[in-house]
């Protein structure tokens, strides 16, 4: 059969691969440094010893190699030595759990104290946003704001519209490129209990104590509704470079304002619906649930006062405790290899009723830097090859895919688009580790039909959590 002549072809989407940059044939420089070592020892002991010295000393350059060439789980073995050591310490310190004090408490109203974070936030009323809130982090020097963020939907569309959206979305990441003052933009779509919160609460407000089997029948459904449904929710966090760390006066407050105000424009002109700017109690129940999205707060019960982290977290190596839930976030290592669709995320986002949180955060990177990127990974490539001509060594298919990559990217560059860092997290949460490890199991299906790669982040759970179901577009590890 032929295709129609009205038919629109459907858009796509290609992925770069993970730049696995290298000095020397793809080994990193402390990869090179531990080889080395392995090999001046073994020099060295055939010049003390001969052969026999050479097979006594074996252990030790062995081992060495083996640590300077070797990987685990996609990580380089020397990648491993400081993450487990800084999980020891972490774990020595105490550090890895943390109680919620009633002074931390106390001050709420204008700060905000989250375990990982390191220090205290600060909230900003911010008038010329509608009453929104900003989060002054002084020690990065950036101010966030968060954008709740609707649409009329993707996947049902005809290929036409949702070529356009495509396009209106790239727009909108065009227009980050060209605001030095946008430090980074994290586009998170998470799903927490509680569809049926409302009606839950109307029942149990005007009928307390139901009369007749089929209102305590209808009672039930409303609790089952209450916990099973899901309810979805898009969130775009916008951290913009403070104009000052000492002190912010009412000029730079109105100037930060006005670059919100122009991404929530390009938003609306993405097909978009900007829903508003979070105020102090929306933001508060965000990162509540955040923690514990079993907890089911509301706006109404979020009061002055009202402590917005959690009651106490505990980190383990490959998870994250936080009150009555349980989370794991893994990293997107690899993007589809090959074109797809558009709306190859839909078994993550869309599949069946689960507790996920994906979250996507660009960081716009300036043109120059980006191009002595691109040159210093070409300049590599080339001394790898010449390295691996001179030795016999076969090219990788990877290798010449990712210098493909590395061509197309700075030929855009040229031509004047611009370029992002991307970075994608997805956490699952369940009310025990039991449900969590079901959860997981999902997800790695869900996965492997989106055709994405994810790493559990094994010893860094408490920061991945932090970057991942947080909205505060901060940055990642």
């Amino acid at each position: 059969m032929t295709q129609s002549a009205f038919e629109v072809a459907s858009p796509s989407v290609r992925f770069g691969r993970l730049e696995r940059r290298g000095v020397l044939l793809g080994l990193s420089g402390a990869q090179l440094a531990v080889v080395g070592v392995g090999l001046a020892t073994a020099v060295a002991a055939v010049y003390s010893a001969g052969f026999a010295g050479l097979l006594a000393a074996t252990p030790v350059w062995l081992t060495l190699l083996g640590i300077g060439t070797g990987s685990v789980a996609g990580r380089a073995l020397v990648a491993w030595i400081p993450l487990i050591g800084q999980w020891i310490g972490r774990r020595i310190c105490g550090r890895t759990s943390a109680v919620a004090s009633t002074r931390a408490a106390a001050r709420t109203d204008r700060h905000l104290t989250l375990p990982g974070v390191g220090l205290r936030l600060e909230l900003v009323h911010c008038a010329a946003l509608g009453g929104a809130t900003l989060l002054v982090d002084r020690r990065a020097g950036t101010l966030t704001a968060v954008l709740r963020v609707g649409g009329a939907g993707f996947v049902l569309e005809d290929a036409a519209t949702q070529g356009s959206r495509v396009v209106g979305w790239g727009r909108v990441l065009a227009g980050l490129c060209q605001q030095p003052a946008i430090v980074r933009v994290q586009l998170l779509s998470r799903a927490i209990p509680g569809g049926l919160a409302p009606a839950r609460a109307w029942w149990r407000e005007h009928c307390a104590t139901p009369s007749t089997p089929l209102l305590a029948h209808l009672a039930s459904l409303l609790d089952t509704g209450f916990v099973e449904p899901l309810t979805r929710e898009t969130l775009l966090a916008v951290a913009v470079r403070s104009p000052r760390r000492a002190h912010l006066d009412l000029g730079d407050v109105a100037a930060i304002a006005r670059h919100l105000h122009g991404v929530a424009d390009a938003v609306s002109g993405a097909d978009l619906v900007p829903e508003g700017w979070l105020d102090a109690a929306e933001l508060k129940v965000r990162i509540r649930t955040g923690y514990d999205p079993f907890a089911g707060p509301t706006v109404e019960s979020v009061g002055p006062g009202t402590p917005a982290g959690p009651l106490g977290v505990d980190e383990r190596w490959g998870l994250m405790r936080c009150d009555n839930a349980v989370h794991a976030t893994y990293w997107v290592s690899e993007w589809p290899r090959s074109e797809v669709d558009p709306a190859f995320l839909q078994p993550i986002l869309l599949g069946a009723a689960r507790v996920r949180t994906m979250t996507v955060i660009a960081e716009p990177i300036p043109i120059a830097k980006a191009l002595r990127e691109i040159r210093r990974s070409k300049a590599e490539y080339a001394a790898n090859s010449a390295q691996r001509a001179r030795i016999g060594q076969i090219e990788a298919e990877a290798t010449r895919a990712e210098h493909v990559d590395l061509e197309r990217r700075e030929a855009e560059l040229v031509a004047g688009h611009g370029d992002l860092r991307y970075t994608g997290l997805i956490t699952v949460s369940a009310p025990d580790e039991a449900a969590l490890s079901e959860q997981c199991a999902a997800l790695a299906t869900a996965a492997a039909q989106a055709m994405c790669d994810l790493r559990l982040l094994v010893g860094q759970q408490g920061q991945a959590h932090l970057a991942a179901m947080l909205p505060l577009a901060r940055g990642v590890l």
